[in-house]
């Protein structure tokens, strides 16, 4: 290489030279202000700041290409200096060998980074090395990302160990093997505290998934095990949540102290998770509670608000419907506190049944007195009672299932198809409607079929 190549290469280093000095600014006024903590609001920060993932990134890669042009500029000078072109042979082929894995990671960023995040969560799955370095360099900001607060002081603590493990190692400090000793022990003592990180994070997991397994359990034990024997009606219901545990919940039970007729709950608590199921089970038996006393969907509901709205915080709400059927005289009754309504096929037509009064969720107001109305069911008619989670599910387009895919959906149905039928059927169409995009609410429905 003549002087002028040698020259090109010396301006490009420094040129690199100062936007590591720039970037190093920055970087070190980050961890420093990392360490003290800044003032906010004349109060310390209670968990110190990680540096910025892109300054990170540029920073990494700015040093990297330093060592590399470094090397090769030190080999260069080894073979105009006599000593033989080894050295710069040997170095040119690891960069190229580094060009090829950076190249073949960049492609599987574009082709198979859902696939490779997959692989790495199933702990039973053989990770290979390979996918252990790809997907490390591949998620290097969503895995900082994701790092819990409280624990992003420690991380941030690995790091400085293994710069100073690498440090040691580059500078041959102390003397023979002293090098190689103090660099493996700062590296070592990093990965065993990210190591430690990174257990008590799961052990955390695996409680909370232990608890909610438990909250599940309970919530399912609260639902009908079977489907019900009601004269004169067939009935089917069926609730599957988002999450191990929702908010989503149906029941059955004969109403007042003559058990006159044959009542249907089926409400949506908002939000998810535990706090959502527990809610759920208080709701559920609050309101088995309440239709031991009366007879009226409408004066449960009232009653079993006030309670709600009692026990709940602000800004917690559940929607309810309840229908009553009288067996003897087939006529409906349903009192609705903000639920999705009612959907009744009768014959080739269906409709949306609307109740009568307000329909605020139970909850929202402390004074909300709910009203009900009244439908004369005929034989073969169908009533589907379905939660949000069915009309709003959505496909990877973000395009909702909607109330009129419902309506055409029923009005598909055979006189044939029992209710445990229609309930497939119906959930097969939603399914066939999303294809494999995630459930993102609870799905609940009842049917009752008119004999």
């Amino acid at each position: 290489m003549n002087q002028f190549g040698i020259n090109n290469v010396r301006t490009t280093m420094k040129k690199e030279l100062r936007d590591v000095r720039s970037s190093a600014y920055g970087v070190f006024t980050t961890v420093k202000d990392s360490w003290k903590g800044n003032p906010s609001n004349g109060q310390q920060d209670t968990y110190p700041k990680m540096i910025d993932p892109v300054r990170f990134k540029k920073i990494l890669v700015t040093i990297i290409k330093i060592l590399i042009l470094a090397e090769i500029l030190g080999a260069l000078t080894e073979g105009l200096g006599g000593k033989g072109w080894s050295r710069l042979g040997f170095d040119l082929l690891i960069a190229g060998i580094l060009y090829i894995m950076w190249d073949k990671i960049k492609r599987l960023a574009k082709d198979k980074k859902a696939e490779y995040r997959l692989k790495m969560e199933a702990s039973s799955e053989r990770i290979k090395l390979w996918d252990a370095l790809a997907f490390s360099l591949l998620w290097m900001d969503e895995i900082r990302s994701d790092i819990p607060a409280d624990r992003k002081r420690l991380v941030v603590i690995s790091y400085t160990l293994i710069a100073l493990g690498v440090l040691t190692a580059f500078i041959h400090f102390g003397e023979g093997m002293m090098a190689l000793v103090i660099s493996g022990a700062l590296v070592l003592g990093a990965v065993n505290l990210l190591s430690w990180v990174v257990s008590l994070e799961r052990g955390e997991k695996e409680t909370l998934q232990t608890e909610l397994k438990l909250a599940h359990d309970v919530q399912v034990s609260l639902m009908p095990k079977q489907n019900p024997d009601v004269q004169g009606h067939d009935l089917a219901g069926f609730s599957l949540p988002a999450k191990e545990v929702g908010g989503d919940h149906f029941d059955y039970c004969y109403l007042g102290p003559d058990r006159a007729r044959f009542g249907i709950s089926i409400f949506d608590v908002s939000g998810k998770g535990m706090q959502a199921a527990m809610s759920a089970v208080f709701t559920s038996g609050a309101f088995v509670s309440e239709a031991k006393q009366s007879g009226s969907p409408a004066e449960i509901l009232t009653r079993l608000n006030k309670s709600i709205y009692a026990h709940s915080k602000r800004g917690h709400f559940i929607a309810f419907l309840f229908a009553a059927l009288d067996t003897q005289s087939k006529i409906l009754t349903i009192a609705n506190a903000g639920q999705t309504k009612p959907l009744l096929k009768s014959g080739d037509t269906v409709r949306w049944l609307d109740s009568a009064g307000v329909h605020f969720p139970l909850g929202m107001r402390e004074d909300s007195v709910y009203q009900e109305s009244t439908f004369q069911l005929r034989e073969g008619d169908v009533l589907i009672l379905v939660t949000d989670g069915f009309t709003e599910a959505m496909n990877a387009a973000k395009e909702m299932y909607g109330a009129e895919r419902l309506e055409q959906t029923a009005k598909r149905l055979g006189s044939e198809l029992t209710a445990q039928q229609i309930v497939e059927a119906i959930t097969a169409n939603v399914k066939l409607h999303v294809v494999d995009t995630p459930q993102h609410d609870d799905m609940t429905m009842v049917v009752v079929k008119v004999k």
